[in-house]
């Protein structure tokens, strides 16, 4: 049988998906079915390569399947992962999590004023704070 590998993460082991058509019987419509196998990698096979496998004793629980040798590899998947992997990094480095800490601390600092030689220091309410006093008359309102 031949497959497609699509993970490599265990120690001598891998997982091949197997693609194939089946026709149904009454409405003689075609369809893709596709089956995973966990085989035995003897050749330590990468990620998107296309490799034949065959039955053999079963080795564990789940793995009773060979990889023979292997074909080529699936560049087009591979390039996909590859993109959409930097994509992601390049996602993080431009949008950082920020802290609501850090951020109301920002403003606290920036609202810092002079007034007649004096440092005066304006207080920014939290929402965190608003949504306190609005629960605890909120609930006051109900126990009346």
């Amino acid at each position: 049988m031949v497959g497609r590998v699509i993970s490599n993460k265990m120690q001598k082991s891998a997982v091949v998906l197997l693609e194939f058509s089946v026709k149904h019987p009454l409405y003689q419509k075609v369809f893709a079915r596709s089956k995973r196998y966990l085989v035995d990698d003897p050749m330590g096979v990468k990620l998107g390569d296309i490799v034949e496998f065959v039955k053999v004793k079963p080795i564990s629980k789940n793995k009773h399947w060979q990889i023979v040798k292997v074909l080529g590899q699936n560049f087009a998947e591979v390039a996909q992962v590859q993109l959409k992997e930097q994509a992601e990094k390049q996602i993080e480095e431009v949008m950082p999590e920020e802290k609501e800490e850090d951020t109301t601390m920002n403003i606290e600092n920036e609202k810092q004023g002079i007034n007649g030689g004096k440092q005066t220091k304006v207080v920014v309410d939290n929402l965190a704070d608003q949504a306190k006093k609005k629960s605890k008359t909120r609930t006051k309102s109900v126990q009346k």
